[in-house]
């Protein structure tokens, strides 16, 4: 059985994921700050745009003009595609968030290609238990557990899964944006993301004594015979992220 894939546009990625990510997909993207993932997530839906698929980004707590700025540095004319309609960004205030809005946000819109930037931005304000689908025993549990720090971390899991199947139902490729703190352990900042999606890419800063690089892994790309193995990245004006072989 053949499974449509959904080309990235990101030079070199496309070669490692059996022609891109499956389609319909939720995938994670993971790294810690400054290693490229706004880049990679615009760059994803850029090249959707400029074949004529209709994108969205989603951004929480940031200014549409902060969002644009890296992809307009890179020389990309993106301007051109949110003037057709073709890309729109969304700058949501994290205090207004609300699963139900978020989905309806991307039901709404029609897109095919969407980006969530990011979980960890949602998850930095206090968890509504109203707004998670749990039991009257479950709720009861919890708050009994409201001084202990458990509560923030039982209620952040329970928000995490409700956001990724949620979204998983669309019909889009999602890619959703975590940060990766070094002191944390699994592929995402919440630690459970990774094991509710599709696909996970991490992006890694690498120290060799005072020289550093950025480097990409697939670890996980569900229905894909990917690459295992960290390839090296750099950034190119005019193309964006490349991908090397390692």
């Amino acid at each position: 059985m053949k499974i449509p894939r959904v080309k990235t546009g990101i030079n070199g990625l496309d070669e490692l994921l059996e022609g891109g990510f499956p389609k319909g997909h939720c995938i994670l993207l993971s790294g810690a700050p400054g290693t490229g993932k706004t880049i990679f997530a615009l760059q994803y839906l850029y090249n959707g745009a400029k074949a004529g698929e209709k994108c969205l980004y989603i951004a929480f707590n940031e200014q549409i003009e902060d969002v644009i700025l890296q992809p307009e540095v890179l020389g990309w004319d993106i301007q051109k595609y949110l003037n057709e309609g073709k890309l729109r960004i969304v700058c949501v205030d994290v205090k207004d968030f609300s699963v139900k809005s978020l989905i309806n946000e991307i039901r709404d819109d029609g897109c095919t290609r969407v980006v969530i930037d990011s979980l960890s931005q949602i998850l930095a304000h206090p968890v509504a238990l109203e707004d998670i689908d749990i039991s009257y025993t479950l709720k009861d549990r919890l708050d009994r557990l409201a001084p202990s720090p458990l509560h923030q971390s039982v209620a952040t899991r329970l928000l995490v899964e409700k956001i990724i199947n949620e979204v998983r139902k669309l019909p889009c490729t999602s890619l959703v944006i975590s940060e990766l703190l070094e002191s944390v352990g699994g592929m995402s900042r919440d630690t459970i993301s990774e094991f509710l999606v599709d696909g996970v890419i991490t992006l890694q800063y690498v120290m060799v004594g005072i020289e550093s690089s950025r480097n990409l892994m697939i670890r996980k790309m569900r229905a894909t015979a990917h690459s295992e193995n960290i390839h090296p990245i750099e950034f190119k004006e005019g193309i964006g992220m490349n991908v090397l072989m390692p």
